[in-house]
């Protein structure tokens, strides 16, 4: 699941309520949420109900079924400070990039906007295979050596992942390619020192170290 945001999306529902939308297709010259996002991913929706008042900016996800739906995840804004309710009618639901969460060059060609960032992190004490959604992971060998194995480099073009040691011990931990592909030309990275660390980006085939 990745959030993507894309450009001419909009369909129609007549979901009620405040609940997830059954989507009813895209209006003429637009695009499905299905086909421009993709399902099980996130991205950011405005809401406009039939009654022309109430409105509903959030994130949503993305589910290809029958009929597809967008659940709506997080409102980060609405005319009404939560969830609106959706009346009877036919409303509209398009794909936004909301102010809250834009980063932009503002009129000195300064960064502006909303940059203050949050990197995930995982901490692992044994043998892991890491997923797209790990993006540091803190290794403490203590009780032994660790293998860390990456995920497919492939399909996965640009992703980054930094692994570090952060135990004294004189146990290692040992960064694995998955399957056939290589880091830097190698099946393997080792750290053997408190604080050592390794982080690879992949070229969408194998990984490298930056």
């Amino acid at each position: 699941m990745a959030l993507v945001v894309k450009d001419r999306i909009k369909e129609t529902t007549t979901t009620t309520g405040t609940g997830t939308l059954s989507l009813a297709g895209a209006v003429n010259q637009f695009q499905t949420f299905v086909a421009g996002v993709g399902t099980t991913n996130t991205t950011y929706y405005a809401i406009e109900d039939a009654n022309g008042t109430a409105w509903e900016v959030g994130l949503g996800t993305v589910t290809d079924a029958a009929p597809d739906t967008l659940s709506r995840t997080t409102i980060l804004a609405s005319s009404t400070g939560s969830a609106i309710s959706l009346s009877a009618g036919t409303h509209i639901v398009f794909s936004t990039y909301p102010a809250g969460k834009a980063v932009y060059l503002d009129a000195n060609n300064n960064l502006a906007g909303n940059i203050s960032l949050t990197v995930p992190y995982t901490k692992i004490t044994g043998d892991t295979t890491i997923t797209v959604a790990n993006v540091v992971v803190f290794a403490d060998a203590t009780g032994g050596a660790i293998d860390v194995t990456l995920y497919l480099a492939a399909l996965n073009g640009g992703k980054t992942v930094t692994i570090k040691k952060i135990d004294s011990s004189t146990n290692t931990v040992d960064v694995l390619r998955s399957g056939s592909e290589t880091i830097d030309g190698a099946t393997s990275v080792t750290l053997y020192h408190q604080n050592e660390a390794v982080t690879l980006v992949s070229d969408n085939s194998n990984w490298f170290i930056v």
